[in-house]
């Protein structure tokens, strides 16, 4: 699985919808929600905010394998 798609499993698996996050990282939720959708790249910077606020280390996400 790729980071957007492990990062994606894991809000919905702990309840937490787009807007929230996307709000939370500064961003806009149409725009995490094209990450998710694979339709553009997720930055350096918005990966280092979504692990920050989800309290979860980088290398949780980088992991191919499915969560």
């Amino acid at each position: 699985m790729s980071v957007a798609e492990n990062i994606s499993s894991y809000i919905v698996d702990k309840g937490i919808n787009q807007t929230l996050l996307a709000k939370n990282i500064g961003i806009p939720q149409q725009s995490l929600n094209q990450v998710v959708n694979k339709k553009r790249s997720l930055t350096a910077d918005e990966f280092a905010a979504i692990c920050k606020f989800l309290e979860i280390p980088p290398e949780h996400f980088m992991d191919e394998r499915p969560r």
